[in-house]
């Protein structure tokens, strides 16, 4: 045990984020960009986004836009679907950057030779 605290105590630990501070959020986005490549799911949910956004482009003006929008009621539908799947994208984008937050805490702590 006292070799693991000689270790700790001589151990500089830098994150990620302190030496890379700079380039942290490309960080996050090369992350949730792998997604869209690697799992099915979010992708097909991404596609269903467009869909909507097509059959409906009044729901993408409501979103990208300050003004009042006048929606049908089919076109509020299609807003608060797109709402729920981007919801549901947002939780998989966190998810994701969680994952590769353990996987990075083991290589720090491989590196340390703690593991």
């Amino acid at each position: 045990m006292s070799e693991v605290k000689d270790v700790l105590d001589n151990f500089r630990f830098e994150t990620f984020v302190d030496v890379h501070s700079n380039i942290f959020a490309e960080y996050l986005s090369s992350v949730i960009a792998e997604l869209s490549k690697e799992n099915s799911e979010y992708r097909s949910i991404e596609e269903r986004i467009e869909e909507l956004y097509k059959e409906y482009p009044k729901v993408m003006e409501a979103l990208d836009t300050e003004k009042p929008s006048d929606l049908s009621e089919q076109e509020c539908k299609a807003l608060i679907e797109v709402l729920e799947l981007r919801n549901r994208l947002s939780d998989m984008q966190q998810e994701a950057i969680y994952f590769r937050g353990c996987y990075d805490s083991v290589g720090y702590l491989k590196k340390a030779g703690i593991l």
